[in-house]
């Protein structure tokens, strides 16, 4: 098996990023490339260079990134091999200060630089930073402050008259509020002016309606197809007369719009005297009026609603400064500000924090959106300026480090911009103090696999000013052998080249291409993982693993989906084939039906006198009650209400135990949160447990932790009640709003992953499958968009939005076309070893008609090989146990009560003592009497002696003598009398004197001397697992010996001791010794016990024998 060179393409580009420390380095890095590794290398050499960490800001794109990126440096510094004296001194000091050292989001980022110059910044001395799900309930607010002021603002009332006229809807205006509060900077900026919305004047059109109406008797056939179009515009005038002093401006709008816009270049020219032109262009010219007459009355409604919403959110931004109360964007914002300002009077934080940052390294440059690039190069340049011109501050060599690849900028809905990773680029190339580098080696994928990749994105990735980057190949990691499909499977294989099959009338609808193509994706699960009669595929490993190949399972599979449109086919399919997977990434989940049965009983719960949401509560699957269980209900008198008397006869009917559960539920409404509800009725109706009966119960129970989740979260944010919380679960429903699952591992089985491609950014998978997406792109449009010159652009509505806005929706359209094929991109490197495409479309403009396009050669991309018949794979499922007797039932459940009973901790002293807190623990009470430690001398083996009562004694007075001694760290200092008045006047203890004396006599004791020199610990906190349960406990004090054995001592204070409970106290000090032993792995030579006594301590000492 022949292998690639062992030379890195790009290693003087690796070399340019790890040594060039005092260069500007921007950096292209393919997919699988390494960047990374290449970013933590560069972070190293700084600090080998004598750079603090705590100077170096590493920013990325995600917690998970910056976690992961963190851990790899620890790693990096902690590695001292062939170091001298100074670096491994430099790594040591940076290790110690890696966990405050600033690496992590830009947010995170952002929210530190405010944090250290509040003042400055405009915010109070400690902030809050909103999370997604509180920002989400704070625009909610807003949007209600933003109708109030929509409705109630004089200026307000025409304009918002003509746009609900029009047909814009509360949902549609909410929308552009939405996209302007994402933004609200740029409000801020340039915001809209209101404008005098003008009277609606529909004379002049009947005028010009009369003008065209004239030219009917020049018309000499009355069969011409012109002449069909006069009787249209008579009734149109007719109507607009009609209406015109109706004062209702929707029903006058109405009527203008009726007007046909089109199909008046018709008629023959020998029918209308030769001259037919000019009457197609009176009716042209009507239209054209009757369009601008609505656009004279649109535009400036537009205007004034977009104004008067800007200023609702502006405000609510301000509030939100001065409260500390603030959101991502917020951060970013504010943060930018500080650093806006040329003088110090303009920007006093700026010079301060450029010189506390002196690295600023850049993760997933190329999701960076304008502003975080601001932010960025603010703080490396060596300079201020105002608001504009920040591109051209000079940025002193080697502050600035960014890293991304252009290919894979997929994130312009939140506001990534490729062309800013292309003007920052462009600048580097301009920057004598900069260099490009280039990573292309992939260590991801095989050999075949990125020479299909190279030659797909070669022609689907073609450079386009700053909407599209030039495609870079990828190349093969050194000594990767050459991929051989024949033996491993193939690297790249394709489902549906010839497009799907016609059904009987000919035609293909598009649910049949989707259950077409779900077939063929789990046809190819189950001959990658050799469940279809042939042997298994192979997945290649990479370098560390030797590149050796191994056979593909179902948890190496992940299929990647652009949206979930073809979810439930393939989640079909996968059923049907017996095929374990799990979807991830985002759903519908307040759609789903097991979330709609509970936020139904809530309802019903919220209001009983809701008999329709009653009724269907009872129908759901949480009640089960049948539409003859609900007949027979209502035809013996029953009625629905949760406290109705039960009908005669209906005493054991199904409703009648539903009402009686709602009702008991309904009286603890006032203690339960909305999350502790739902918490309660998904316990008490089973709904996990039936669940597991259906294919997909992982997934229901997943949502319904998900939601409680969400519920919880949503009471902390709010503390609303029930009501309140239905109405924003409602929001989810009503708008169909996608939100993200938190996805907790599933490691107990093999399942095939599902996830959108957006949310496989950054991992990779021995095998991906590339299937729904043979669909055309939808037609979006954005609620808000802005010109070259900043200032907002809004739709509402088809027609009805700002002057400008279909020019930049134009110019949008181009970057969103161009981002579909970089998805493409991120969607198929993914891929380790296998790559299958789904080439099923409806459209030449779908992301799988794109690849169809290019994807031609069927020796790199060979049609898969599907078995004719493929038998079911039998999921394993547990076989019901027989019901047991009751009576052996009952013992079985009598000896689960006593197990649940016990503690799941025990502590050391109870251990030591025998009590019953360690009966049935299956913890041996002689724990510590293993380690053979034996008294020195006879003497150590007597009792101590009565140390007589004094005043103070008892559990009180041991706890404070211990907290004493602890703050004395063992010094006999003169300090001990007023220490000792605190601590008892802490404790409540009167007398003093008794305190001071005890703690006086352990501290001139031998082994509390001999510790005070010696490394030490007081009052260390110790546990370990042991069988079912932990051990816990406290050591009073462990120091270490010259030989560098561990010393335990234990502060005693009683007043006289048996003989029982003395081999208590040597049971709980050999207890400690095995626990320490088996923790650290260190040897404790000697336990010491200490008997506290006004006249001076006795010490009792054993060894190890």
């Amino acid at each position: 098996m022949s292998t690639i060179g062992t030379a890195l393409a790009d290693q003087d580009d690796r070399t340019l990023i790890a040594a060039e420390l005092d260069t500007t380095v921007f950096v292209e890095a393919g997919a699988g490339s390494g960047k990374t590794h290449a970013m933590v290398g560069r972070i190293a050499a700084l600090v080998d260079s004598g750079v603090d960490i705590g100077s170096i800001a590493a920013i990325t794109f995600t917690e998970k990134a910056a976690g992961e990126l963190r851990e790899r440096l620890r790693k990096t510094l902690e590695d001292r091999a062939g170091l001298d004296a100074n670096r491994t001194a430099l790594r040591s000091t940076a290790l110690d200060r890696l966990d405050a050292a600033p690496i992590g989001t830009i947010h995170s980022f952002a929210a530190r630089l405010i944090s250290e110059y509040p003042i400055e910044a405009g915010v109070p001395p400690l902030i809050t930073v909103v999370d997604e799900l509180r920002a989400q309930l704070a625009f909610e607010r807003r949007w209600e402050q933003a109708q109030q002021a929509l409705f109630t603002d004089p200026d307000a009332d025409s304009a918002l008259r003509v746009l609900l006229a029009v047909g814009v809807t509360l949902d549609q205006l909410r929308n552009v509020a939405k996209a302007l509060d994402a933004n609200w900077d740029r409000l801020r900026d340039h915001p809209p002016v209101s404008k005098t919305v003008p009277t609606l004047e529909v004379g002049p059109l009947l005028r010009a309606a009369e003008l065209v109406l004239e030219n009917k008797s020049l018309c000499t056939d009355p069969e011409d197809k012109l002449m069909a179009r006069f009787p249209v515009v008579e009734e149109w005038r007719t109507r607009l007369q009609e209406v015109r002093g109706s004062g209702d401006l929707g029903r006058i709008i109405d009527v203008l719009s009726s007007l046909p816009s089109k199909g008046y270049s018709i008629g023959k020219q020998g029918n209308w005297g030769g001259d037919v032109k000019s009457v197609q262009q009176q009716f042209v010219a009507l239209v054209e009026e009757r369009d601008q007459t609505l656009v004279h009355l649109v535009s400036p409604a537009v205007e004034t609603v977009s104004a008067i919403l800007s200023t609702v959110l502006l405000d609510s931004a301000r509030t939100r400064q001065r409260s500390g109360e603030l959101e991502y964007h917020d951060l970013l914002v504010h943060a930018r500000d500080l650093l806006v300002g040329e003088t110090d009077d303009e920007a006093p934080a700026r010079l301060h924090l450029q010189q506390r940052y002196t690295h600023l390294m850049l993760d997933e440059f190329q999701d960076t959106d304008p502003v975080q690039a601001e932010i960025a190069v603010r703080l490396a340049a060596g300079a201020g300026c105002g608001p504009e011109g920040w591109e051209d501050l000079p940025v002193p060599a080697g502050r600035l480090f960014m890293v991304g690849d252009p290919k894979q900028s997929i994130y312009r809905f939140r506001r990534a911009d490729i062309a800013t990773f292309l003007a920052a680029r462009g600048r580097a190339v301009a920057d004598p103090g900069s260099e490009i580098a280039t990573l292309q080696t992939n260590f991801r994928s095989t050999t075949g696999l990125l020479e299909w990749i190279n030659s797909v994105f070669a022609a689907l990735i073609q450079a386009n000013g700053t909407v599209q980057p030039p495609y870079a190949a990828l190349v093969p990691a050194p000594r990767r052998p050459e991929w051989i499909g024949n033996e491993a499977g193939p690297a790249v294989a394709v489902i549906g080249r010839n497009g799907a099959v016609p059904g009987e009338n000919g035609k293909v609808t598009a649910a049949d291409r989707n259950r077409q193509e779900a077939d063929d994706v789990a046809a190819a699960i189950r001959v990658a993982t050799g469940s279809a009669g042939q042997p298994a595929w192979q997945h290649q490993g990479g370098k560390a693993a030797d590149f050796l190949h191994r056979n593909v399972e179902l948890k190496d599979i992940c299929i990647l989906l652009p949206t979930r449109t073809a979810l439930p086919f393939i989640e079909d399919a996968l059923d049907a084939a017996g095929v374990e997977y799990r979807a991830e990434a985002s759903s519908l989940v307040y759609a789903t039906q097991e979330v709609t049965d509970l936020l139904l009983t809530l309802r019903t719960l919220a209001n009983t006198a809701d008999q329709a949401a009653l009724v269907l509560t009872l129908r759901s699957a949480l009640f089960v009650c049948g539409d003859d269980d609900l007949f027979r209900w209502k035809q013996a008198g029953g009625s629905w209400n949760l406290y109705a008397p039960v009908p005669e006869g209906q005493e054991t009917s199904a409703v009648g135990a539903a009402l009686a559960y709602l009702a008991v539920v309904h009286r603890e409404l006032a203690v339960l949160s909305p999350a502790e509800l739902l918490e309660r009725i998904a316990a008490d109706r089973r709904i996990l447990e039936a669940a597991t009966d259906t294919p997909r119960y992982r997934d229901v129970w997943r949502r319904v932790r998900f939601v409680v989740d969400q519920a919880r979260a949503w009471s902390e944010a709010t503390h609303g009640g029930l009501r309140d919380y239905l109405s924003w679960a409602a929001s989810q429903q009503d708008e169909n709003a996608k939100v993200k699952e938190s996805m907790v591992p599933e490691t107990d089985m093999q399942a095939v992953r599902i996830m959108t491609i957006h949310a496989s950014k950054g991992l990779e998978f021995p095998m991906v499958i590339l299937a729904g997406a043979g669909s055309a792109p939808r037609t979006s449009t954005d609620p808000a968009l802005w010109d070259g010159s900043g200032n907002a652009l809004v739709h509402f509505v088809k027609g009805i939005e700002s002057r400008g806005y279909s020019e930049a929706a134009a110019a949008e359209k181009e970057f969103t076309e161009a981002e579909r094929r970089r998805l493409l991109y991120v969607a198929c490197t993914r891929a380790e070893s296998h790559l299958v495409v789904s080439h099923y479309n409806s459209s030449d403009k779908s992301l799988s008609g794109l690849l169809a396009s290019v994807n031609d050669d069927v020796e790199l991309a060979p049609d898969l090989e599907i078995p004719d018949e493929l038998v079911p794979l039998s999921k394993e499922r547990v076989a019901p146990a027989p019901v047991p007797e009751f009576a052996a039932w009952e013992v079985q459940a009598s000896s689960w009560i006593k197990q649940s009973a016990l503690s799941s901790r025990t502590s050391v002293t109870a251990l030591a003592k025998g009590t019953s807190a360690t009966a049935g623990t299956g913890v041996a009470t002689e724990y510590g009497t293993s380690v053979a430690f034996h008294a020195v001398t006879d003497a150590e083996e007597a009792l101590p002696g009565f140390a007589g009562i004094p005043v103070e004694h008892g559990a009180v007075f041991g706890t404070a003598l211990h907290r004493l001694l602890e703050l004395t760290d063992l010094e006999l200092a003169p300090s001990l009398p007023e220490l000792a008045a605190g601590v008892a006047a802490a404790a409540g203890l009167h007398v003093v004197s008794d305190l001071e004396a005890y703690a006086r006599s352990a501290l001139e004791s031998a082994p509390v001397r001999r510790a005070a020199g010696r490394e030490r610990w007081l009052e260390l906190p110790i546990m370990v697992p042991e069988q079912d349960r932990t051990v816990e406990g406290i050591i009073d004090l462990m120091y270490r010996e010259d030989d560098g054995s561990l010393v335990i001592a234990d502060f005693k204070t009683d007043v006289s001791v048996g003989t029982e409970q003395l081999a208590a106290y040597w049971r709980q000090l050999g207890t400690y010794a095995r626990m320490m032993e088996r923790i650290t792995g260190e040897h404790v030579g000697e336990l010491v016990l200490i008997f506290c006594r006004a006249g001076g301590a006795e010490v009792l000492r054993r060894t190890r024998g």
